[in-house]
């Protein structure tokens, strides 16, 4: 490749700002037909807060919840 082109790709790059993680995984899951995803992903991630907030001061308010 020549110098020309890298500088194109370079300036492309830096022009074109990427999509957010969640953003792309949404899409992914459109183009995919991947629905059924979606509830075991929202689980895990309820899971994961559950586990971030029994560590800290709120772990006395879920604890009653159960």
């Amino acid at each position: 490749m020549n110098d020309s082109n890298n500088q194109d790709f370079e300036q492309i790059s830096k022009e074109e700002k990427s999509p957010s993680f969640l953003l792309e995984l949404i899409l992914m899951l459109m183009h995919n037909k991947k629905w059924w995803l979606t509830p075991i992903i929202l689980v895990l991630l309820l899971f994961g807060a559950l586990i971030i907030m029994g560590g800290s001061s709120y772990a006395p308010f879920i604890y009653t919840l159960f």
